[in-house]
């Protein structure tokens, strides 16, 4: 009897577990607003300064049920503007990574390209 009962809770406990609806489409995360985007990194940190202003005006307050709306939608850009800013700093760290590898072999033209490729890219977003 209770080798029955034992057997009876494990397949009770597996109809219910997570892979029993592996099969199941687990519905992907609703986007409620679209972020503004932007068409290239000086865009990308014009939006950044822009909507970090209008969030840290709205954290300095009392924060209140539209104020929780309104961040909510300026995180869409917020999030866009931020992926755009780490998509070019990979490429920069690329170029420096390159820069320094053609200065131990001496290189210097592949030297200068990846310097200043590196520079443009960091001096827009360092100042």
């Amino acid at each position: 009897m209770k080798n029955i009962l034992a057997l009876t809770t494990v397949a009770i406990a597996l109809t219910l577990s997570p892979a029993a609806f592996a099969d199941e489409k687990v519905p992907e995360r609703v986007a409620h607003y679209q972020g503004k985007q932007a068409a290239d990194l000086d865009e990308a940190l014009t939006l950044l300064r822009e909507t970090n202003a209008e969030l840290r005006e709205l954290l300095a307050g009392k924060v209140g049920e539209y104020d929780m709306h309104d961040i909510h939608s300026l995180s869409y850009t917020l999030e866009e503007a931020l992926a755009d800013v780490r998509e070019a700093l990979a490429v920069a760290a690329d170029d420096l990574e390159s820069m320094h590898f053609y200065s131990e072999g001496l290189k210097r033209d592949e030297v200068i390209e990846y310097g200043n490729a590196y520079l443009d890219t960091v001096g827009r977003i360092v100042k």
